[in-house]
């Protein structure tokens, strides 16, 4: 921790990672206790707003750390004004950060959702027809593709009505 502090060390936080959040599932107690100080680093650090943001985005999975993590409560609430403020600015860590703040605000679903969305190929069914298609998004480009036959079909993504989506999603 004190590695990250003094000079916000891509090593030290991916450390402080692994020693904080087991796997992709699972946080170690030590990661709820590590909260207020990630926190107090995060305005200034990408590696310290990561290592918080794991942390909190498997703070829905079985930890046996409920009372901890009721004791971050004003830390979490704290962290969501640190994110908020910092993904006004457009940051490079856009996706990492805002999942981090889906986290804050306990939407857990929208985090894993977003895991690795920024650069993918979804294989899906349309929910119109049912017929099986693949979405890319990233550097394969932004397109949906189906196959009738031996024809490619694909058709660049446009986004979604705003006023159409509801909750977290819109």
């Amino acid at each position: 921790m004190a590695r990250l502090e003094r000079w916000d060390d891509a090593d030290a936080g991916q450390e402080l990672g692994w020693r904080l959040v087991l796997e992709r599932d699972l946080v170690f107690p030590a990661g709820f206790a590590a909260l207020p100080r990630l926190v107090s680093l995060a305005p200034c650090s990408a590696h310290a707003r990561a290592v918080a943001g794991r942390i909190l985005e498997r703070a829905a999975a079985y930890h046996g750390c409920d009372d901890l993590l009721a004791d971050c409560a004003g830390t979490i609430a704290e962290f969501g004004e640190v994110l908020d403020r910092h993904l006004r600015s457009r940051p490079a860590d856009y996706l990492v950060s805002f999942r981090a703040l889906l986290a804050v605000a306990q939407e857990y679903h929208w985090v894993n959702v977003l895991e690795g969305f920024a650069d993918d190929i979804y294989e899906l069914e349309c929910p119109h027809c049912g017929a099986g298609m693949k979405i890319a998004v990233g550097r394969f480009g932004c397109y949906s593709q189906v196959w009738d036959g031996d024809e490619e079909l694909r058709r660049e993504l446009r986004p979604a009505v705003a006023e159409e989506l509801t909750g977290t999603g819109r």
